[in-house]
């Protein structure tokens, strides 16, 4: 955009920063939204007031009021002054005088544009900031029940002045195109690269001959080698600028800008000549390699006559200032031109003058620099009206436990959040529009910083109760709409920085800095600042996703959700990069080992698994399976440690897209924390990052997570994840902390300049992780003998309770999940990039099950297996409890397991197993889709073996004959009893045909069985149908009816319908079946018509029509139905 400005330096009507005001000016009355996008004198007429629905013929004109904010942007430091409220600004309303708004009359008022520039005196220049947020700036029009602000009037001074007769002028160039990285505020404008030239023409007549030009440039260059611009007044080259070469690597700079300032004559450049002032950009390229060149900005300063040249001018001379009073002649004048003093703007004074021979003359005080606009009424343009503004009141509300920030067009989910956490928390909450706060906090105008100004407004009251602040929509690094289908909802803060992957960033902790020397936030050298409140944000678009993202969150709190997927927490870590990622990933597991001895990790590293080599580069479809079904499992924190991208894990891409789209882990929600680059990117319009999507994902996915936006390097990462896990586990008031705190101090406890800027918290900040605030204490546990050291073949008695704080929690009924392991096991990984990394873990589980809580207390036994170590090892047991209401619990206790029970009792039978697909009504040779489930039912006298030694006695698939897949982490007892159990294992990608699944486990005495499947697997694109029957059939007086079909687990819609052999409907009944099993029963019929008669002997044919409520697939089958009378 070309900006010709004449107007003054920066304006503020301020106060203090403090508390605010009671009551915004909005709170009452009817308020319409206008726009400018330029300096100068606007007018609102009559027409506009009745399109705005104002009826003007019934209001009293005087009593019209005009209402603004602060100019240009807000500044960023908490300790720089800004406006309490929006604040009425002096106008003219040509024809008030008679109390009635007639159709000639008009509102006339000076306007400031959307930008905001100074003039400095000593250095003679002019300092312009371009708006990044707007390109409009906005005023509030009323009608008050007072006469409204008006303009004063000033007569001419008398005496004899020095004349002035010119006056510094500027003008401002950029146009915002191109953002490199699309991170940071930095746009550039023209590019230079197959076109290597720009011209730009300002139309300025009456420049003085002799007199100085400034120019003040702005380029950049994208190059490889070294390039330069050049820069051309009028076909006159007044300035080179030469541009170093960018390093050519992944991380370096993409782009070095020079910024030049240049002074020549007007005459010797043909500035007088005409009113046509060419500026002409040569870029010469860099060779060889990538050179493109972009022009940034350029600003010039001339010196003009004080000639009226259209329809209005915007005038200051510093030339004024070397006498107490000047004398003011404007040429060209009409004898209708008016002039207004608008050194202050919104004070703007009409001074009268004189017509003497066509110029319009008048004197004034010059002890100031003033500013002044003279302008032909007749020819102004008007105002653009925005919209009619609803009464709002943000500064004298009281401030929120909660308070979230969305997008009107979200209202209805962030509302329903709100609702819910009131209730479930019993905390106040409030949601509010982020344009009503730029209303009250920056004129109407987007800016960042009204939204920190607000959230400060609220945590500066006396007793403010604010603690958490949730951000509920997606940002965008676009602010102004450029990039196609937009984002930016609720926005976020860019850095500075625009070129450097490292050192740009966008980071919303830039909301919470609350206290008063904070808010600049400097880059360069970087300024740390700490969070006040926790924050998070749900980077939703649309109704649709906020609707499934608050589905998840309230469904993550239901009891229903509570499991033992709920205390285990996942390690993944990348390879090579000599094995830190394992390294760091091993030392985080640790940890939270060594803190939280009942957690259950485990460490999932990329180097155990078999990898592939491809033209495109490594893979690995075993590590990314496993990975899928560990999700598919459920996990309370998913970790990863490692190379990565928008769309990936690992150059491997374990994770992506694709895989992400097919997971169904509802209602199991892990948190992602990722220590990797831009996975969690939630600002780039044009693409959903993988991060976004876990998030996203309906009934499957993660619940939030911690991750990163931008590039980022290993050992903050390190030192980000390591203060997240010490922050997590560290109790508040005897509580483990919600995300959102955990995030604050994780936060201020690893700055490390802008390196961890980039980390953010995509999930609500009042969820409460399900980590257990009760403890699970061991009473006593023994061999039934009563022997504290533990044998194989040993029947163990466990008993004990839960308790807070050292009182039994007599409330607490549910179920608790014991698990023994036996001692660390060392592992080694395959060495694939580097050399293999050794690691310890707790994989081998001598026993799990689960016993029943009632009252706070337990009790249950197990026969120990007899795969224990020879020699004396101390056994870790943990338990975990959940109760319906989702209360949890855990502890632990260590056992010396030492060698085998020789007295036991012999046992040689073998388990007994029972295998399905996708669920226990499947039958031998059934269909399945792509993507179905294994589930088995085991069960033995002596209990199943889930040791992973001896080699063969651990429970394993095969199919089709293929490798053994070890399932012993799937299988749990039945409650209350060790003899038997079941296990649940989720099959993927399953090729179209007939298959042979078979399942081996042994027994704790190593008693082994094996049993077999065979199935059909379709190819998944729509649901099929595979049986529709109804039993008995023929029937006299009841028969049922049900199908069986290929997307157990599904929400289906089902329609059944009977027909008659004439083709006449019957009778016909609909059924919604949530979470449908494989067999599926519909109902009892009893042969009866819909009005309620006693169908005939006879044939008759039933209709079933069944949708899947996942992807809309439909498929209707027939069956025939034989009534006996």
């Amino acid at each position: 955009m070309i900006r010709k400005i004449y107007s003054c330096w920066v304006f503020m009507v301020l106060s203090c920063v403090g508390r605010a005001q009671t009551n915004s000016v909005l709170s009452t009355g009817n308020w319409f939204k206008f726009s400018v996008t330029y300096d100068g004198v606007v007018s609102i007429r009559y027409d506009q007031l009745r399109q705005a629905g104002l009826n003007p013929d019934v209001i009293d004109p005087r009593n019209i009021q005009i209402f603004t904010g602060s100019p240009g942007m807000l500044p960023q430091a908490n300790s720089k002054t800004r406006k309490t409220d929006l604040t009425e600004i002096a106008i003219l309303v040509n024809g008030e005088q008679d109390g009635k708004f007639n159709s000639t009359d008009v509102i006339l008022f000076y306007a400031q544009g959307p930008d905001s520039y100074s003039y400095d005196l000593s250095k003679q220049i002019f300092h312009y900031q371009n708006n990044l947020f707007t390109d409009k700036n906005f005023y509030f029009l009323t009608v008050g029940t007072t006469p409204g602000k008006r303009l004063t009037s000033r007569e001419s001074a008398n005496g004899s002045f020095p004349i002035i007769n010119n006056y510094t002028d500027l003008a401002y160039y950029e146009t915002e195109k191109y953002n490199l990285l699309k991170s940071g505020r930095q746009w550039f404008g023209e590019q230079f690269d197959a076109i290597t030239s720009a011209t730009i023409r300002f139309d300025v007549p009456n420049i003085l001959p002799n007199s100085e030009i400034k120019l003040v440039s702005h380029v950049m260059a994208q190059s490889v080698t070294p390039s330069s611009f050049a820069v051309a007044y009028n076909n006159n080259t007044i300035l080179t600028q030469p541009i170093v070469a960018i390093p050519n690597t992944r991380y370096g700079v993409k782009g070095i800008v020079k910024a030049d300032t240049i002074i020549v004559s007007s005459s010797s450049v043909g500035a007088g000549n005409a009113a046509a002032q060419d500026i002409r950009y040569q870029f010469t390229k860099g060779s060889p390699g990538l050179s493109v060149g972009y022009l940034d900005f350029f600003l010039l300063t001339w010196k003009r006559q004080l000639t009226l040249s259209g329809a209005q001018l915007i005038f200051r001379s510093p030339e004024s200032l070397e006498a107490p009073m000047a004398t003011y002649e404007i040429a060209n004048a009409s004898t209708s031109l008016q002039v207004w003093d608008v050194t202050d703007a919104e004070n703007a004074v009409q001074q009268q003058g004189n017509m003497v021979a066509g110029k319009f003359t008048f004197a004034a005080p010059s002890e100031s620099l003033k500013t002044f606009c003279a302008f032909n009424p007749s020819q102004l343009s008007n105002a653009q009206f925005e919209g009619k503004v609803e009464n709002q009141n943000l500064r004298g509300a009281t401030a929120p436990v909660l308070l979230v920030l969305t997008h009107t067009s979200l209202l209805a989910e962030a509302n329903r959040l709100a609702t819910y956490r009131q209730q479930q928390l019993n905390i106040t909450t409030k949601v509010v529009p982020v344009d009503k706060v730029y209303n009250e906090f920056s004129g109407g105008k987007q800016d960042v910083t009204a939204i920190r100004d607000f959230i400060r407004s609220y945590y500066q009251q006396t007793g403010s109760a604010l603690q958490h602040v949730l951000l509920f929509g997606r940002g965008s690094y676009d602010y102004k709409n450029r990039v196609f289908n937009n984002t930016n909802l609720v926005p976020t803060y860019e850095s500075r920085n625009s070129l450097s992957p490292l050192e740009t960033y966008s980071s919303d902790d830039y909301f919470t800095f609350m206290e008063v020397h904070e808010g600049e936030w400097f880059e360069s050298p970087a300024q740390n600042h700490t969070l006040d409140i926790s924050l998070g944000r749900l980077p939703v678009k649309t109704l649709d996703e906020a609707r499934t993202v608050v589905d998840k969150l309230i469904e993550y709190d239901a009891g229903s959700s509570a499991g033992p997927w709920q205390n285990e927490m996942l390690f993944v870590a990348d390879d090579g990069d000599f094995n830190i990622h394992h390294s760091q990933a091993d030392q985080l597991a640790s940890f939270v080992e060594l803190s939280q001895p009942a957690i259950s990790t485990r460490r999932f590293f990329v180097d155990s698994f078999e990898q592939l080599t491809r033209p495109s580069g490594q893979s690995s479809p075993a590590a990314a399976n496993a990975l899928d079904q560990a999700i598919r499992k459920g996990a309370l924190i998913v970790n990863y440690t490692g190379h990565g991208s928008e769309r990936v894990w690992m150059d491997e891409r374990i994770l992506d897209e694709a895989s992400i789209s097919e997971w169904k882990n509802q209602p199991r929600y892990p948190l992602f924390v990722t220590a990797t680059c831009e996975f969690g990117r939630s600002d780039d319009p044009l693409q959903i990052t993988s991060g976004e999507q876990t998030l996203l994902q309906k009934k499957g996915g993660s619940i939030g997570l911690v991750t990163s936006a931008r590039p980022v390097n290993s050992s903050t990462n390190f030192t980000l994840n390591r203060a997240f896990y010490e922050a997590l586990f560290t109790k508040i008031n005897n509580r483990y902390p919600d995300l959102g705190t955990t995030f604050r101090i994780t936060k201020n406890n690893s700055t490390s300049g802008v390196a961890n800027r980039n980390f953010s918290l995509l999930a609500d900040p009042t969820l409460q992780l399900a980590l257990p605030n009760y403890q699970v204490v061991f009473d006593e546990v023994a061999t039934d003998e009563g022997a504290a050291q533990l044998k194989g073949l040993s029947k163990i008695e466990v008993k004990g309770h839960v308790e807070n704080s050292g009182t039994i929690t007599t409330n607490f009924t549910g179920t608790l999940l014991l698990t023994a392991f036996g001692q660390a096991e060392s592992h080694t990984t395959r060495g694939d990039e580097n050399s293999p990394f050794l690691y310890s873990e707790l994989s081998n589980v001598l026993y799990r099950g689960q016993a029943q809580v009632t009252n706070g207390q337990f009790e249950t036994d197990f026969i120990l297996t007899q795969n224990v170590p020879p020699t004396a090892a101390t056994s870790l047991i943990t338990g975990f409890a959940y109760t319906s209401n989702n209360l949890l619990a855990s502890g632990y206790t260590t056992n010396l397991v030492n060698g085998i029970n020789l007295s036991a009792t012999p046992d040689v039978t073998p388990p007994v197993l029972r295998l399905f697909m996708g669920d226990t009504t499947f039958v031998m040779g059934g269909i399945v889709g792509p993507s179905t489930q294994i589930v088995a039912l085991l069960s033995d006298a002596s209990g199943i073996n889930t040791t992973n030694s001896p080699t063969g006695k651990e429970i394993y698939f095969v199919l089709d004959g293929g490798d053994k897949v070890t399932l012993n982490a799937y299988y749990t007892t039945n409650l209350n009893t060790y003899k038997k159990g079941s296990l649940v294992f989720p099959l993927t990608n399953l090729e179209k045909g007939k298959h042979t699944l078979s399942l081996t486990a042994s027994d704790t005495y190593n008693n082994t069985s094996t049993v077999s499947v065979t199935f059909v697997v379709t190819d998944g694109v729509r649901i099929e149908i595979e049986q529709f029957a109804n039993y008995p059939n023929p029937f006299e007086q009841n028969t049922t009816l049900e199908f069986t079909h290929t997307r157990p687990g599904e929400d289906l819609e089902v329609w059944l319908s009977i027909i008659d052999l004439a083709g006449n409907k019957i009778m016909e009944q609909h059924f919604e079946v949530p979470q449908s099993q494989y067999r599926v029963t519909l109902t009892d019929w009893n042969g009866q018509s819909a009005a309620g008669t006693k169908l005939g002997r006879g044939i008759y044919l039933g209709k079933l029509s069944v949708r899947s409520l996942v992807d809309g697939s439909k498929n209707e089958q027939f069956t025939k139905l034989i009534i006996l009378n």
